[in-house]
């Protein structure tokens, strides 16, 4: 279909909008619940801007990165126009969001849409069912890693039950707390490379292995570039590193703290071609300090104020790496998760990976300048940074606090008083009810099929083919029924599903899995082989592995790392969200190394798509 009648399918979808917008303010029936209608128009360019304070191409929202905030009511009805003004295909995903009627507008290409050309516009319409932070992202190639992403903070409505009693019971620190959660603000956290995706997916094919190497840390879009001395880099080098340094007859990482390409190529990618020399020394070993502001959240208590709250919502969008967030002599009550309320917990240091959101209240005492870190965990690379809580009274003569780190620069706890988020203590605020059994059972092996990129979630590639603009998107069709292989999961509606995320080999990294459509309850996991035919059978052998009271219920959850034995990570979900949706590994280069499946929910109440989506 020409880009002409690809643009006016998606202007007719603007204009009936408006028109039905009109109409309901005219006294026409509205949605049940909804709030009203937020309209957003974000125009993407490809342009130089220097987030570390060096310049590269990259996608900007609007002019800026990142994007600007969705900021929303729940029960809204959500509109989002988007303008493609790169030389680039593209899409956005708004992760986390469930889509509920609407998967049409979840912005995966091959699956729920076409892609959108450069020049054109693509409306995305979506009623905010749900209450919390997410956040929005491209959903094409690499584009995630070229900056093309924003916050969305769904406020919840008036009834929704809130855990905060669970905090406190003064009523001054209630006040202090709902102030505070009223005007959450986004901390994004995000990793930076000083190369654009289109050539680092040239670089990676040319060389036959993974670019395991970035450049800095940013908070809400600003870092530095920091060079440390190889006497810093040393001190915190893990086990782990030292036995792949030593496999590869190295002893340091490099100046940017990174495995060396000779680890990635003759370690990693044991038995794989690889040809390192062809990737340039600016990859793995220049580093060239540079400095591109520092992220200042700056909180004032005024008179007026017994106490001060300040809440966060950070948002993990790395490409590659997870870390450990943690604030200088604050402790934090984690609040909220991927969006829902949870039993808090009090904590001083929080594991953050790819896609995570968590809601965080910080108590503020004595003002000072507080350093936010956030540290790499991973093998890969050894990298940190800090933004800057500032925080100050109404007395302008108040002295400040000297805090003291909780964490070091490989993300560890400097002493054992430090505790850490628990994602097998998260309980849910208003647990739902969990099936006893699963009418169907998926296991799908997780492993490397060929170099070091080249992944997969069920033993086989996710075809790259699906995702080309011109396939037709399988949501927009019906789809064959009861079709199940390696890529394709299908399932009826009303049902519930296991899936098994099992470690073919070891070692294996833990992989963040994240499914579009709805949440999961990770019930289970363990190490060794899962020998099982179903969940129900390893329920019944092992119950005490098993937890179907009261799990964690998110919409990714990070698998079990494979060290010296296999492991295995067993979620739960119900089907009441029909529609196609991708399930994946949200590390960039796994997912476009094919780490994917498409799951069918639903078949037998399958959605038809408006006739405008079908025409774009």
């Amino acid at each position: 279909m020409g880009a002409a009648s690809r643009n006016t399918g998606v202007w007719l979808l603007a204009t009936l909008a408006t028109l039905l917008t009109f109409a309901l303010a005219k006294g026409g029936k509205n949605f049940a619940g909804s709030n009203g209608t937020r309209k957003f128009e974000l125009t993407i360019t490809w342009e130089v801007f220097a987030p570390d304070g060096f310049p590269r191409e990259m996608a900007l929202i609007n002019g800026g990165f990142p994007g600007p905030t969705l900021d929303i009511n729940q029960g809204d009805d959500v509109e989002v126009l988007i303008h493609n003004k790169m030389p680039y295909n593209t899409t956005m995903h708004f992760h986390g969001i469930e889509q509920y009627l609407t998967p049409w507008s979840d912005g995966v290409p091959g699956i729920s849409q076409r892609q959108v050309l450069p020049g054109e516009s693509f409306l995305y319409t979506w009623t905010a069912t749900q209450y919390g932070a997410y956040w929005y992202h491209a959903h094409q190639a690499g584009q995630l890693d070229d900056g093309l992403y924003g916050a969305i903070t769904i406020h919840p409505k008036k009834s929704q039950a809130t855990p905060f009693s669970l905090i406190s019971q003064d009523d001054e620190t209630l006040k202090a707390i709902r102030r505070a959660v009223k005007d959450v603000r986004p901390l994004i956290l995000g990793d930076w490379r000083h190369i654009p995706s289109p050539e680092v997916h040239n670089i990676t094919e040319a060389a036959n292995m993974e670019l395991s190497c970035y450049d800095s840390v940013l908070f809400n879009g600003k870092g530095s570039v920091e060079c440390w001395p190889p006497e810093r880099i040393a001190a915190v080098l893990s086990d782990q590193q030292k036995d792949y340094l030593e496999q590869a007859n190295l002893t340091s990482m490099t100046p940017k703290g990174c495995l060396p390409a000779a680890v990635v190529a003759d370690v990693i990618s044991s038995g794989v071609d690889t040809h390192a020399d062809v990737v340039p020394p600016s990859v793995f070993d220049v580093c060239t300090a540079s400095s591109g502001g520092k992220e200042v959240i700056a909180v004032t208590k005024t008179a007026e104020e017994p106490l001060k709250w300040v809440a966060l919502d950070l948002v993990g969008s790395f490409g590659l790496l997870t870390v450990t967030f943690s604030i200088d002599s604050l402790s934090v009550w984690v609040y909220a998760v991927d969006g829902e309320f949870i039993i808090p917990q009090l904590v001083q240091a929080i594991t953050v990976t790819n896609g995570d959101r968590y809601g965080i209240l910080v108590p503020l005492a004595a003002a000072g300048d507080y350093p936010i870190r956030i540290a790499s965990t991973i093998p890969a690379m050894i990298i940190a940074g800090t933004a800057t809580l500032s925080y100050r009274t109404e007395d302008p003569n108040a002295p400040l606090a000297a805090p003291t780190p909780y964490i070091n620069d490989a993300g560890s706890a400097v002493d054992g008083s430090v505790v850490f988020y628990s994602v097998d203590a998260q309980k849910q605020l208003e647990p739902l009810p969990i099936a006893s059994t699963a009418a169907q059972s998926f296991p799908l092996y997780m492993r490397t099929v060929g170099a070091s990129f080249e992944w997969a979630l069920n033993s086989s590639q996710f075809p790259a083919a699906v995702i080309d603009w011109g396939t037709e998107p399988v949501i927009l069709f019906h789809p064959q029924p009861y079709v199940q292989n390696n890529v394709t999961l299908t399932t009826l509606n009303d049902t519930w599903i296991d899936l098994v995320f099992i470690t073919a080999d070891a070692p294996m990294p833990p992989h963040p899995i994240h499914k579009h459509g709805n949440k999961m309850w990770r019930i289970g996991h363990g190490e060794g082989e899962f020998t099982w035919g179903s969940v129900n059978e390893a329920i019944a052998a092992i119950p005490g592995s098993f937890n179907l009271v009261d799990p964690p219920r998110r919409d990714g959850f990070v698998t079990e790392a494979a060290t010296d034995a296999k492991t295995w990570t067993a979620v739960r979900y119900h089907v009441t969200n029909p529609g196609a949706w991708l399930l994946h590994c949200h590390i960039q280069s796994h997912l476009l190394g094919g780490m994917a499946v498409v799951i069918q929910d639903g078949v037998d109440h399958w959605p038809q798509a408006p006739p405008e989506y079908l025409n774009y």
